[in-house]
C-alpha cells in the first residue's frame, strides 16, 4: 500500500492518504477550468484509500454540483 502526504501552498493544511489511486483524469469542464484558472484540472479517484487530517481540517471546504458527478 502507497502513502502519500499533501498539502496546501502555505502548509496550513496539511493530509495523508493510505492507499493507491485508481484512476486519473484531466477535467476540461467549464467549472474545472474556471477553477483552476487553467485548461483542465487533475482528478485522482480511489474507493479504497483512507484520507487521514494533519492538521487544518477546519479550513477546507467541500463543493458539490447537483448536476455533476
Amino acid at each position: 500500500m502507497t502513502k502519500h502526504s499533501g498539502s496546501c501552498l502555505c502548509a496550513a493544511v496539511r493530509f495523508e492518504i493510505d492507499g493507491d489511486f485508481e484512476r486519473f483524469y484531466l477535467c476540461h469542464c467549464e467549472y474545472c477550468r474556471k477553477d483552476t484558472g487553467s485548461a483542465h484540472a487533475a482528478n485522482l479517484f480511489t474507493a479504497k484509500a483512507a484520507l487521514r487530517w494533519l492538521s487544518g481540517q477546519e479550513k477546507a471546504t467541500q463543493f458539490t454540483l447537483p448536476s455533476t458527478q
